[in-house]
């Protein structure tokens, strides 16, 4: 998992994935309409969503195999919770065509990030993560997640 402010964002990969994926980044606003929009075909897409953050009661814990996901606030805030796959216990195993496995909320806490604009996330296959959970009041939520085939990352880490 990283977590970081956009004006650190350059520094964390050099691949035209993570450029790309930057450029589009920086370019959305909260006029960006919902819905997903292909960056590059199947590799590298955006998923905007507009919603509300929720109680954790009302969330779900999930993981993805194919993708990376790069989260970025564009209005509002909310918080995250993170968790290693590995101890969790799996409530719906692995669907590959929907590319998400969902787990049992873990007795100990997560690591908990606020998301706000301005700032990224970005969680591997390994971070099971919970979204769109509210602090203290519930409030409304737009949000771009960037899906970057694991593929792509994995070739930039292996030097290919």
């Amino acid at each position: 998992m990283l977590f970081d402010s956009l004006l650190n964002a350059d520094g964390y990969f050099t691949g035209d994935w993570w450029r790309d994926t930057l450029a589009y980044i920086r370019a959305a606003t909260p006029a960006l309409p919902d819905g997903v929009h292909p960056v590059r075909s199947d590799a590298l897409v955006a998923r905007v969503h507009s919603g509300h953050t929720r109680q954790a009661s009302d969330a779900a814990l999930k993981s993805h195999r194919t993708y990376v996901d790069v989260h970025v606030v564009l209005e509002g805030a909310e918080t995250i919770a993170v968790w290693p796959v590995g101890p969790l216990r799996v409530r719906t195993p692995y669907h590959a065509q929907q590319d998400v496995a969902f787990y049992e909320r873990p007795d100990t806490p997560g690591t908990r990030l606020v998301l706000a604009p301005g700032l990224f996330a970005v969680f591997f296959p390994q971070d099971a993560h919970m979204i769109q959970l509210m602090d203290r009041e519930q409030r409304a939520i737009k949000k771009l997640v960037m899906k970057v085939a694991v593929a792509l990352v994995d070739r930039e880490r292996s030097g290919c």
